[in-house]
């Protein structure tokens, strides 16, 4: 079980492949459910690229800030409502992806043409209301419209992942964009031929073992302790 030292550290790493990746620029945010607790930790309203672990906040279960210093993100509650409606997240990155966010304005759905992207089988689901979500309702609609699925696309206005941990969400987050561009590109030169759901099971099983996850984490840690 990870302590809430290490939790900070991976709060940190997050924000930093998040940036390191453009998923963020100057906004977004990441948070981790603190284990055997109704808190969470989440990124102040600091650009990801810049944040430091003693500027992070613990937040309580109705996303107000229960230690920390700093102003929570504008979007606290988004986290709160989502932590609160799904058990088994333990970790959300709200980030602003380029492409993934054009199918957030169009009639056409984002769905998985690749391994990769098998994760989003039957595609992604869009919250319908362009509003930052500033109330404790419309993160709750948002938690109700995200499901089960690990990713949600919000109408004109970025995304949010979630996954049972810190990289998992994290590599959410890489695959959406990863899967929206491949989409993209396919829509320019013929008809995407989309995973079935039992193409994406399988592809899911072998995309991201826990071997893997450890690999692409270790991966991207090592990118941002190169820059």
């Amino acid at each position: 079980m990870d302590t809430i030292e290490q939790l900070k550290r991976d709060v940190i790493g997050a924000s930093r492949i998040l940036s390191q990746q453009k998923l963020v620029e100057g906004f977004g945010h990441v948070s981790a459910r603190i284990a055997d607790s109704d808190r969470f930790i989440i990124t102040p309203r600091i650009s990801l690229a810049l944040v430091q672990e003693s500027e992070l906040l613990i937040m309580n279960a109705n996303g107000e800030v229960a230690e920390g210093k700093h102003a929570a993100p504008i979007e606290a509650l988004l986290h709160a409502a989502i932590m609160k409606a799904k058990p088994r997240v333990n970790a959300i990155t709200r980030i602003h992806a380029r492409v993934a966010n054009i199918f957030s304005v169009t009639e056409r759905k984002l769905e998985p043409v690749h391994s990769h992207g098998s994760f989003f089988a039957g595609g992604v689901p869009v919250y319908a209301k362009p509003d930052l979500i500033l109330t404790a309702k419309l993160g709750s609609e948002v938690a109700q419209v995200l499901d089960d699925k690990p990713a949600v696309l919000l109408r004109g206005n970025g995304q949010v992942t979630v996954g049972r941990t810190i990289p998992e969400a994290v590599m959410m987050a890489i695959y959406l964009e990863e899967a929206a561009q491949i989409l993209f590109g396919a829509l320019q030169i013929g008809t995407p031929i989309p995973l079935t759901m039992d193409e994406s099971k399988q592809r899911q099983v072998e995309a991201l073992t826990p071997a893997d996850m450890e690999r692409a984490w270790n991966f991207f840690k090592s990118k941002i302790a190169n820059d």
